[in-house]
C-alpha cells in the first residue's frame, strides 16, 4: 500500500476552511429564512462553526509554535478522498444568489450534506492524525457536527410538512 503524508498544518487549514465556509452559508441562510425556528437554527449553527474555526486556528497556532511539523500518515485511497473534498469543496457552487432561489427545505438539505461531508472529513483526519491534541479536538468536533445533523434532520421533517 502506498502511503502519503499531509502535514498537520494542511489538514487543519482545510478544516478551518470548511468551518469558515459553513459560517458564511449558515449566516446567509439565516438572513434569508422566513421562519423564526429555522432562522434560530441557522444562527446557532453559524455561531458553532465560528467556534470550531477558532478552535482549529488555536490548534494550528499551537502546532506551528511547537516546531517540527507532525504528519497525518494516510493511504493513497484516503489521500484521493481528502483531495476530492478539498478540490470540490463542500460548498462548491453554493453562493448567495443560489441560496436565494432555494426553498427552505432545499437549504436545510444542503446543510445536511455539508455536515455529513464534514463528519467524513473529520473522521478521516482524526483516524490518521499522529497528534494526540488534534485527534482529541477532531473527536469533539465530530460529535458536535453529528448534533448538527440531528438538528437539521428534525427541522427538515418539519419543513417538508409545513412549507
Amino acid at each position: 500500500m502506498v502511503m502519503k503524508f499531509l502535514s498537520d498544518d494542511e489538514v487543519i487549514t482545510v478544516a478551518m476552511n470548511l468551518e469558515q465556509e459553513g459560517r458564511g452559508f449558515y449566516d446567509e441562510a439565516a438572513r434569508l429564512s422566513k421562519h423564526k425556528e429555522t432562522k434560530e437554527i441557522f444562527n446557532k449553527l453559524r455561531d458553532e462553526e465560528a467556534d470550531h474555526y477558532k478552535t482549529f486556528k488555536d490548534l494550528l497556532d499551537n502546532i506551528q509554535a511547537a516546531g517540527p511539523k507532525g504528519y497525518f500518515n494516510i493511504n493513497e485511497e484516503a489521500v484521493s478522498y481528502l483531495n476530492s473534498l478539498i478540490e470540490t469543496g463542500v460548498f462548491k457552487g453554493i453562493d448567495k444568489q443560489s441560496i436565494k432561489r432555494l426553498s427552505e427545505a432545499e437549504v436545510l438539505e444542503i446543510g445536511l450534506k455539508v455536515e455529513r461531508d464534514s463528519v467524513l472529513y473529520y473522521n478521516e483526519a482524526q483516524k490518521m492524525s499522529t497528534n494526540p491534541k488534534a485527534r482529541e479536538i477532531m473527536s469533539k468536533i465530530i460529535e458536535i457536527e453529528k448534533e448538527h445533523l440531528v438538528t437539521l434532520t428534525n427541522r427538515l421533517r418539519v419543513a417538508r410538512r409545513l412549507f
